[in-house]
């Protein structure tokens, strides 16, 4: 009993090593003729090859919803749980717990295999789980996690045809106990962007958004995740980019309130699927059309003292104001800023 006891509070002292554990986040979610759809969640890279694979959301279970594929290709959903900041320092050598639960719902018609695995680069541990239509089970497995360590993933993955699959939750820490309840290693939302007025570097965390058109390596699959592809990709490489958000000042999104009359013509910075009045899309500088008027009587003479009478001013000809002789843009008065993204 005080050996359970002592594994409890030692687990307990330890961070959820899953983000969006319970598919909370999904920022891929889109409305198609007034209908939300919902793409893969947050974090999680989701991959079947066969032609008619499909990952949601179902709302009434709370669980991030799969359906696989009708032949009997490959289906994996997985995270790179070890993206955060010195984490071979905290990983190597350690003990892992992960729990994934997993449901067939009593209306499917097939039988299910799920594979259910950590793997560290060097060595994995797995199971593998048959659920028939109305299970609902929790897979529990551990994984001691070598020295020589590169990388920590957790994964589903299953080749029965048409399976439907409910994920309600995925949860990991070290420890030889998984709690559901434990804080997420993640502090904060990935994709989120944050800005400072006292540094030109960005907190380990994070990465700049002021370095240019920077693109997102394999070390980045979480954020990969979220931007999906939103802001263009490198050809070369199949990397997506990062935002380069240098010089730019921040509007909020319209989203049809009718404040930005231009809205419609937005453009994207690289994917031009992504135009009109959408998140991350920006507008050129431009000036509103209007007049500067001229106060003075058309009706009066001007006089010019013992000079006599002036003549009178041309109202037909066209009249300029002065060009301002500083400056190369119009703005108003401003403080530069770094901006930065959550990656970890």
């Amino acid at each position: 009993m005080n050996n359970l006891i002592d594994k409890m509070l030692f687990a307990m002292q330890q961070q959820n090593l899953v983000y969006n554990y319970n598919f909370l986040y999904y920022s891929n979610k889109e409305v198609v003729d007034s209908k939300l759809f919902y793409n893969h969640p947050d974090g999680w890279l989701y991959n079947d090859i066969g032609e008619d694979g499909e990952i949601s959301f179902n709302n009434s279970t709370k669980s991030c919803l799969i359906q696989k594929s009708a032949g009997e290709s490959l289906m994996t959903l997985n995270q790179v749980i070890s993206e955060f900041p010195r984490s071979e320092e905290v990983l190597c050598g350690k003990q892992i717990t992960a729990v994934a639960v997993i449901e067939n719902p009593k209306a499917a018609n097939y039988n299910f295999n799920i594979t259910f695995s950590l793997f560290d680069g060097v060595s994995d541990s797995s199971k593998i789980i048959f659920f028939k239509p109305g299970d609902k089970k929790e897979i529990n497995i551990v994984l001691n996690v070598d020295d020589n360590a590169t990388k920590l993933i957790v994964e589903l993955k299953s080749s029965s045809p048409k399976a439907i699959i409910y994920v309600n939750k995925i949860y990991a820490n070290i420890g030889e106990i998984a709690l559901e309840t434990l804080p997420c290693v993640v502090n904060g939302i990935i994709g989120e962007r944050k800005q400072y007025i006292v540094t030109e570097n960005a907190p380990a965390e994070e990465l700049s958004l002021c370095n240019g058109f920077s693109e997102l390596t394999d070390e980045y699959t979480r954020l990969k995740s979220v931007i999906n592809n939103r802001f263009g990709v490198n050809n070369a490489t199949g990397n997506p980019y990062l935002i380069n958000m240098g010089g730019y000042f921040s509007r909020a999104w319209d989203n049809n309130s009718g404040v930005d009359p231009d809205a419609t013509n937005r453009k994207s910075l690289g994917n031009e699927t992504i135009k009109g009045d959408r998140v991350s899309t920006i507008e050129n500088d431009i000036f509103l059309k209007h007049h500067h008027g001229l106060d003075f009587s058309k009706d009066k003479q001007i006089l010019t003292g013992d000079k006599g009478v002036a003549t009178v001013i041309n109202l037909n000809s066209t009249s300029n104001t002065k060009d301002e002789s500083e400056g190369k843009e119009t703005r108003p008065k401003n403080i530069a800023e770094l901006y930065t993204i959550k990656w970890a």
